[in-house]
This record gives C-alpha cells, structure tokens and sequence, in this order.
C-alpha cells in the first residue's frame, strides 16, 4: 500500500484529539512528517506527540517535495489562502469544514478545484462517511417514493466546550454556530436526499456567546424528486433540555426513523406498507455503530483511495460548498422575513 506522507496546518484541538490518532492508527496509508502553527508552542507540543518536523514558514512547508497531503485545521478564512498555495506548488491538500468563510471564498475554492483536477482539493466532513447515511440509502427504496422528512438536531447550550474556542464566539465565517456545527447535518440530510432546492427560515440569536444568530427553523423542497417537502430545525442554544439528532422520512409504502441521539447507541426504526391498515414491516429496528471518531477513519481512507487510486470523494468542494450554500439561503430567506428562496448551486 501506499504511504502518503501528511503534513498538518493547524495544531489544535481537533488536530490532536482527533486527526492525530486516527493518522497514526491508519499507519499502512499515512505518516505524519511535518506540522505549521502560528504558535510555535502549539506546533512544538504536537510536533513531539506525532514525531514530526517543524515548519515555521508555511510556504516552505508546501515547497516540500517529500509531502503528499497538506491538512488544513484553521479557522475556515484562511482555506482559500492554503488553497492557493496547493495549487501553486501542486500538492495535494483537505481542510475543515465550512469550505470557506464567504460563499465568494468558496466559489473561488471550487473554480481552482475545477481548474486543477490534477491535485486533490477535498473538504474534511466525517458526518458523509456515517453509517446511518449508508443504511438509509439502503433502506430508501422500500418506503416507496420519498414524499417528506423532517430533521431536528437541538440540545442545550455547553457552556464549558472545549471546541468554544475565539474564532468561534467572533465567527467571521457565514452563520457563526449555524454553519459551523449546522454543516455536519446539512451534510448527512443531503447524502440521503440530494441537494436542496428552495428553502424557508427564521432564524435568532439566543446566547451572546454565539457572537450571531444560532438558532434555525426551516421549510424545504428538494431538489430531486417528486416535489419532497420537509423540515430542518438547528440550535444548541436551549435551556435544560434532551439532546436530539433525528431524522425521520416519509415515503408513501412507510418510513425511515433515525435516532443519532446517543451517538453510542445509534438505530434506525423500519416501517413498511401503503397505509395504516396494511402492515408489510412493523417498527423494525437497525442497530448499528459508528467508529470512534464519528466516520474521521473512513474519511481519511477514502482520501487516501481518492488520492492514490483516484477514486471518487464525497466530501468534494461542490459538494460540502453546497452546505453552505443551504446556510446562506437560511440567512437571507431569514433576512426577508421567512421568504422562500432558491439555494444557489455550484
């Protein structure tokens, strides 16, 4: 197998608790050699867990003949710039989710990727290599025709989280909370059911610590389909109150429930047949698991596959800019009122 050497941007939190340990258990695929931060103690302290080189000049570090893979763990308005710099010294590199900070940021990521096929320009976003998206896909086409869905995903506010880091609570990014953690389930909403079409939305501000809006209701219509209406509600805002990530879809031969609440005990409920009086399947419940670090491992694995046998990726820049499209249409359509509006595509 290949040994892709990686070198990692951003050595934070998620760089070390997650990125970290999930490179060096995939050690037939990736070794980490070389690591850039801004804070050279943070730099330093990851350098001596991942036993890597420092670099304190990122372009050098892009100039590196011996690395194959730049990830990229910064705040998302810094992408485009390490974008550039892939593209320029044709290296092959993944950031975080959201793509960019600005839909303008992220249409001119996507224009390079399309300009560049030759490189791998990907966007980290693990919720498109959960299980639960693979078993609904796999279970869709005994429900009949999708006919609606609704997708709630709220809880109370954190406030001790290790992820409520500056950059967050002064979002310069689009959507502050709303695209930074609302991404995540735009992202497994749209592996299921394709892309969205037109969307309705309120949206408000519940905790100053959120630095904007961090609350959503919305009204959708798919783009595929036969006019697939439904409804996507976001916040981690609330008071006191159950943790909640549930996506229920309706078709008319029954319906697909998913409760990813309890991301340890995770299932999905099966109910088949034409109407309330013909009982094809009745509450069969799918029990699953997803990996340790919520679908990371299958991403980098794919990323891998992508990268040396040029297979396909899901977590493309039309792709994951499509989710942050749906956020920008959730602020205007909230800007006028709750007024439909189109979703821009890529």
């Amino acid at each position: 197998m290949t040994l892709l050497n990686v070198a990692v941007i951003g050595t934070g939190i998620f760089a070390t608790d997650t990125h970290l340990p999930v490179l060096q258990s995939l050690n037939k695929e990736f070794k980490v050699t070389a690591c850039y931060n801004r804070s050279v103690e943070k730099a330093e302290k990851f350098s001596k867990l991942a036993n890597c080189k420092i670099y304190t000049d990122v372009e050098e570090l892009f100039k590196d003949s011996e690395i194959d893979v730049v990830d990229v763990l910064v705040p998302n308005q810094f992408n485009l710039t390490y974008v550039e710099l892939a593209v320029k010294y044709k290296k092959n590199i993944i950031m975080e989710k959201p793509v960019s900070a600005t839909l303008e940021g992220c249409k001119k990521i996507y224009k390079l990727a399309q300009e560049n096929p030759d490189i791998f320009i990907g966007v980290n976003e693990n919720w498109l290599y959960l299980k639960a998206a693979d078993l609904l896909t796999e279970n869709l086409s005994k429900i009949g025709n999708i006919e609606s869905f609704t997708y709630n995903s709220t809880g109370p506010f954190v406030s001790h989280n290790k992820y409520g880091t500056a950059w967050r609570a002064h979002p310069e990014h689009i959507g502050g909370y709303l695209s930074d953690g609302g991404v995540h389930q735009l992202a497994l909403l749209t592996e299921v059911l394709g892309p969205i079409a037109k969307i309705s939305s309120l949206t408000k501000q519940i905790r100053k610590e959120s630095g904007t809006d961090d609350t959503c209701f919305s009204t959708v219509q798919m783009k595929q389909g036969n006019n697939v209406i439904g409804t996507y509600t976001y916040s981690s805002a609330f008071g006191q109150t159950d943790k909640w990530v549930i996506f229920k879809i309706y078709g008319d031969n029954g319906s697909l429930f998913l409760n990813l609440s309890n991301k340890s005990k995770p299932y999905i409920e099966l109910n088949v047949g034409p109407n309330a009086e013909t009982v094809v399947t009745k509450n069969e419940i799918i029990e699953f698991s997803e990996t340790n670090h919520f679908g990371v491992e299958s991403e980098f694995k794919a990323m891998h596959d992508a990268i040396v046998n040029k297979k396909a990726y899901r977590g493309s820049v039309q792709t994951c800019g499509h989710h942050l499209f749906i956020v920008g249409a959730i602020l205007e359509s909230s800007s006028k009122g709750g007024a439909m509006v189109n979703v821009e595509q890529l």
